[in-house]
């Protein structure tokens, strides 16, 4: 068994350029192949301010929970909106990112073993 804690898991700055002064996106590796997760990996993700991910798709599938705040989902065939205990399965191959909506968006993410490039 492994535990580990929110707080104490390095936060990575990944805002993209073009919006480091509207505010900030980071990730935390929670759980993953270095803590001996055989299948999966586990992030937490923190949009604060106007901010969104960089639009992308990557081979994989993901799926997002919710955690705090509110936002949106675009892709490709459209928008919705997120709020606190909503999930998102975003589909391997599908362009997307996620948009804070308010002051701040937070949710879970796993995606499969191995895939950890942003």
């Amino acid at each position: 068994m492994y535990y580990t804690d929110l707080k104490k898991t390095e936060e990575i700055d990944i805002t993209p350029n073009d919006m480091k002064s509207r505010g900030r996106v980071t990730v935390r590796w929670l759980l993953g192949e270095p803590e001996g997760a055989p299948n999966f990996e586990m992030r937490y993700f923190s949009l604060t301010g106007d901010v969104a991910t960089d639009w992308h798709s990557h081979d994989w599938e993901h799926e997002v929970f919710i955690v705090e705040g509110k936002g949106r989902c675009r892709s490709e065939d459209g928008e919705i909106d997120l709020k606190p205990g909503g999930a998102v399965l975003v589909a391997p191959g599908e362009q997307h990112h996620f948009i804070c909506s308010g002051e701040k968006l937070a949710f879970i993410c796993v995606v499969p073993r191995g895939t950890r490039n942003l």
